[in-house]
């Protein structure tokens, strides 16, 4: 349908019915709002050094703009005179609406090929309807301007594109102070050296009466313009001719009068490369760019790689190493729109023609190129390349490059052998850790899985040597410590090693960084390290780190841990963990961690029997019986040396005794305590016996007193000795301190009043004598209850022994108000004359001492 056309100028007779400027004439259907932006487009002002009449030395603005209101627009525009009314400076503007021709994206005439067309219109008509029109090829073709290019100086088209190219991209606009025929044949240059796109990008002015008001990105003045006030904002190019026609200066300037800055190494290449091939060959140039091409190149910068790429896949042209870096560093982002052929051919001519100068990234970057169009031999080939450079990197002291996996399973095999051979020295000398590090970070990114052995050996041959040399509490080396954390069967291997040390130097190992190291493994080669430090930080609960040294020897024996002792719970570990203070409570925790499978040595049976032999102190009687009572029935049992299975025999008996004598009731008791007695004194010299006879005394501590005195006048004189202990340390309260002194309240265990009764009146029933020494002759006219006969000495003064040497001594510690309460308790059992008859005595005898301390509260001393 061909391009619309618009006529604009001051006439009688136009589009808007009245006269003046208006559009004269113009193609229907144009939108009115692309009229209006053409009409303040196309506005002329005439050049102010020349008359107004000298209509024919007035410049022609052939102005082009890619977007006005959608539709690129070019227009010629003419100085036409006198308008109707006779008024000065009219114009005629015939615009082109190019955006309606389907041939103006492929392959039309550039907007500045079109400068002298025959077919521009200068004056109005009278027909307001205009046809569409089929542009024809421009005047100023390729062989014209490539004429006119070699008539000219070779840095100004070098200069003009760098700087025309950056005005496209929103840089300083271009200000050409030149003809308006010189300028049209320099814009049709620079539009036919630019890629198509660009140039049909680039919007232009061949005149401009006022270029700070027209928005386009190349201007040009009339030469010998004053542009002092313009070269802040403009790239100012002096394009003036002499009359030969050659070039007479040639001045660019830019903001602040600076010289320009130079192109980016991308844009002087294309920029180079384009005119070297001239405006001939520049659309073959394009031509064999574009299959390569994204479609948002904009800049001369972005082609820089296309052209490259096009030219490396062109046989006969030549490409430089700057050309193939710039392909390398593209490649990788084009292969996402690139057929995967192209990729493919691509990537092989660049291994192809180098890989020497290849660098790491380049080569990390073309192997993800190769992995995305599945090129197994482009894989092979760049991973074998990546695995030989880096390797040699790594060995030469270099940091480890960045790699990805490796998918070629022939290269995969290979690189293993060869770092495998690395760390084992097979190869060369072995890595030191730090190196060590780099080179097995670098083989986890390449995704290679490094046999177990290897690693395994590494950390046994080399870095055990490295923990056993750090100094008692000094922290490994960076490189160790992550060694240690990131290799699984390094760390095992060392662990190894290491467990092979003499135990204490093992043990300041492993209490110190160097143990911290294996403290979260849980593989049964780092179990001694782990049992050391376990013990070493000394749990505070001595049978939670009992059983769990226990369960870890244990646990490293279904492996045959190296270094792990002989037995799951021996002699050293109890006294390591108990220390030399035995007690009997510790026995039945030992006998519970023992079970079916436990190995225990004999020493365990040696030190539980250390641990009964002795008398256990009155509180650990339980704890003792308990020990012996298991031990009867624990395997540990038959480990443990005669004398001490003897004692659990003899425990047995008289535990059965004691049973017996629970049993029985009443008047039967005291019947049975001589024979119960008979064989707890049967193991005299023994913990038995202490064992015993305490439990007796306790027994006879809760009987009636009749009972009780009716056994205890004629028992041994042990059973009553271990009585009269335990009464009077039942009795026997604590002296108070400071402050506590003044106050009625005791701290510790309450006075046992019932106990006091019980005591006193067990005494009464055995007919107490003159209180004398345990088992010592009594005194004549000391008798402790008046009016009752003297006793013999022995044990008929077993009643008074009781009194001065176990109640007196108790009572006397006790408060005022308390032993008020036993006084009115032994009232009630009719008991209280007797009471209170061995209170004078005392009085009497001491000198008010007790009977003072029932007036005067507590004594203090």
């Amino acid at each position: 349908m061909g391009s619309p056309q618009l006529y604009y100028t001051s006439c009688e007779h136009g589009l808007s019915g009245h006269s003046g400027y208006q559009f004269n004439a113009a193609t229907p259907g144009v939108d009115p709002r692309v009229l209006r932006e053409v009409e303040r487009f196309t506005v002329y002002e005439p050049p102010r050094s020349l008359a107004a009449e000298d209509v024919g030395l007035h410049p022609v603005n052939l102005c082009y703009s890619p977007d006005l209101v959608g539709h690129p627009v070019l227009s010629r525009v003419v100085s036409s005179g006198d308008d109707p009314s006779g008024r000065p400076g009219n114009y005629f503007a015939h615009s082109l609406l190019l955006g309606a021709n389907d041939s103006w994206d492929d392959g039309g005439p550039l907007p500045a090929e079109l400068w002298g067309g025959g077919f521009w219109a200068s004056a109005p008509v009278t027909a307001t309807d205009l046809p569409g029109l089929d542009l024809p090829p421009g005047p100023l073709d390729r062989r014209r301007t490539g004429s006119w290019l070699r008539a000219h100086r070779k840095d100004l088209p070098e200069q003009l594109l760098v700087a025309v190219d950056d005005a496209i991209d929103d840089g300083l606009p271009v200000l050409l102070l030149a003809d308006d025929d010189v300028a049209a044949h320099w814009l049709a240059a620079l539009s036919h050296l630019l890629p198509p796109q660009r140039a049909r990008a680039m919007s232009f002015a061949t005149y401009s009466g006022n270029p700070e008001d027209t928005l386009v990105h190349v201007v040009a003045v009339p030469p010998h313009t004053d542009t002092r006030m313009l070269r802040s904002r403009f790239a100012v190019f002096d394009l003036a001719e002499d009359r030969e026609g050659g070039p007479r200066t040639v001045r660019q300037h830019t903001a602040r009068h600076q010289p320009a800055e130079p192109p980016s190494p991308d844009t002087a290449a294309v920029v180079s490369l384009v005119l070297r091939t001239g405006v001939e060959g520049t659309p073959a140039l394009w031509s064999a760019a574009r299959p390569y091409a994204s479609g948002a190149e904009r800049s001369l910068a972005d082609w820089r790689p296309v052209l490259a790429a096009a030219s490396l896949a062109d046989d006969s042209a030549r490409t430089t190493d700057p050309d193939l870096r710039a392909v390398r560093a593209w490649l990788s982002g084009a292969a996402s729109w690139l057929r995967p052929a192209q990729t493919r051919d691509l990537l092989g001519r660049l291994l192809d023609a180098d890989t020497d100068t290849l660098h790491e990234d380049e080569l990390v970057d073309l192997q993800g190129v190769a992995h995305s169009v599945g090129s197994d031999g482009l894989t092979e080939r760049l991973e074998g390349v990546m695995v030989r450079r880096s390797l040699d990197r790594i060995a030469a002291g270099a940091q480890a490059p960045p790699v990805s996996p490796m998918r070629s399973e022939l290269v995969r095999d290979a690189a293993r052998d060869r770092v495998s051979g690395l760390l084992d020295g097979s190869l060369g000398r072995v890595p030191s850790p730090d190196r060590a590090v780099e080179l097995l970070r670098w083989a986890r990114s390449g995704g290679l899985v490094l046999p177990a052995v290897a690693l395994a050996r590494y950390g046994r041959d080399t870095v055990a040597g490295h923990l056993a040399a750090i100094p008692p509490g000094a922290s490994p080396a960076p490189g160790l410590v992550r060694l240690l954390h990131e290799n699984d069967a390094l760390r095992r291997g060392a662990a190894a090693e290491l467990a092979g040390l003499p135990r204490p130097v093992l043990a300041e190992l492993a209490a110190g960084p160097v143990g911290a190291l294996f403290v979260e493994d849980r593989d049964s080669s780092t179990a001694v390290l782990r049992e050391l430090r376990m013990l070493a930080s000394g749990d505070s609960d001595p049978l939670c780190l009992l059983r769990g040294v226990v369960a870890l020897r244990q646990e490293g024996r279904v492996s045959e841990a190296p270094g792990l002792a002989d037995h799951d719970l021996d002699e050293d570990l109890l006294t390591e963990v108990w220390g030399p203070d035995r007690r009997p409570g510790t026995v039945p925790a030992v006998l519970g961690l023992v079970g079916e499978h436990t190995l225990v040595s004999p020493g365990v049976g040696r030190w539980v029997a250390e641990t009964l032999r002795a008398a256990p102190n009155k509180d650990e009687d339980g704890e003792w019986r308990r020990a012996l009572h298991e031990l009867a029935r624990h395997r540990i049992g038959r480990q443990l040396p005669e004398d001490a299975r003897g004692l659990v025999g003899a425990w047995e008996r008289v535990s059965a005794a004691l049973a017996r004598l629970d049993r029985s009731r009443g008047a039967e008791a005291p019947s049975l305590l001589p024979e119960v007695a008979r064989s707890v004194l049967a193991h005299r010299g023994t913990a038995v016996t202490v064992v015993g006879l305490r439990g007796l005394a306790d027994r006879l501590l809760r009987w009636h007193p009749a009972h009780a005195a009716a056994a205890l006048s004629g028992c041994a004189e042990e059973v009553f000795v271990a009585y009269c202990r335990a009464a009077r340390g039942r009795l026997t309260l604590p002296p108070k301190r400071g402050l506590a002194r003044w106050s009625r309240s005791r701290p510790g265990k309450p006075p046992e009043g019932e106990l006091a009764v019980r005591v006193f009146r067990t005494a009464l029933a055995l007919k107490p004598g003159v209180p004398g020494e345990p088992g010592g002759p009594s005194e004549a006219g000391r008798s402790g209850v008046p009016g009752r006969p003297e006793r013999s000495r022995g044990r008929r003064d077993r009643g008074g022994r009781l009194l001065g040497y176990v109640l007196e001594p108790a009572l006397l510690t006790w408060p005022r108000h308390e032993l008020g309460k036993v006084r009115r308790a032994l009232d009630q059992k009719s008991d209280g004359p007797e009471f209170e008859a061995w209170v004078r005595s005392l009085r009497e005898r001491e000198g008010g001492g007790l009977f003072g301390r029932l007036r005067r509260g507590p004594r203090r001393t």
